[in-house]
């Protein structure tokens, strides 16, 4: 029987208990090895075991072994928390860097790097310049409502995430139509946006409504009128 299965298993016989990692058990079967033969006895395979043993007992190899694998769970861990909050902070994941890169691969990691760091930061500037875009529509359609409505709509779009034209296009018509039915209301009650309205900060003089809101308004007020035709 090949020494590689025989020295493991003498191991195993004499040292009861001591489990051994793979790795280990694998570097001390390559020493063991040295000097023996298919032929040797069990009895030659303990001494050079037992030999081992008094210089570096198995049982601190054991202890050296768990250490290891600890360490080993532990940076895992602790890389994975790394990248997670990486990801949570919008930042790139950390490099796993290979302590054995040449020149050149360290050259071009570098390369990689900075170009990836550049295109974030394009698209920061880029995504910071669809939202001031966006804010700027949203303040457009508003510009004739109630401080305390526009205040409150524009408090609304900082705290929302559009991830496409299109769904922020629905949210902008829904605004408009909204604030169309709020200016009505106020219309309605006898308030109109050019008179005070407690709580509203509007007075008298300010700039009248927007043809589009007049024409949202009077859609509207069409609307109604027909509903109660209807009913009558």
């Amino acid at each position: 029987m090949s020494l590689k299965i025989r020295v493991p298993a003498r191991l195993k016989a004499l040292f009861t208990g001591v489990a051994l990692s793979k790795k280990s058990i694998d570097a001390i079967t390559e020493k063991a090895t040295v000097g023996l033969t298919d032929e040797s006895t069990d009895e030659e395979i303990d001494v050079v075991l037992n030999a081992r043993n008094e210089v570096w007992s198995f049982d601190e190899q054991r202890k050296f072994d768990d250490y290891q694998a600890g360490k080993v769970s532990k940076d895992a861990a602790d890389k994975e928390a790394a990248r997670l909050k990486a990801i949570a902070d919008g930042k790139p994941e950390p490099v796993e860097i290979d302590p054995n890169e040449t020149k050149t691969e360290k050259m071009l990691r570098l390369m990689m790097e900075k170009l990836e760091k550049q295109d974030q930061a394009i698209a920061a500037m880029n995504g910071e310049k669809v939202t001031n875009t966006r804010k700027d529509q949203l303040t457009k359609i508003l510009e004739n409502t109630p401080d305390a409505f526009k205040n409150k709509a524009i408090k609304d779009f900082n705290r929302m995430k559009f991830d496409t034209d299109d769904e922020f296009n629905d949210y902008l018509t829904e605004t408009e139509n909204d604030a169309a039915d709020f200016v009505q209301e106020q219309s309605n009650a006898g308030l109109g946006v050019d008179t005070p309205a407690a709580g509203f900060g509007k007075k008298t003089g300010e700039k009248e409504v927007s043809p589009e809101m007049k024409e949202l308004i009077a859609e509207r007020t069409a609307q109604a009128a027909a509903k109660t035709a209807q009913n009558t």
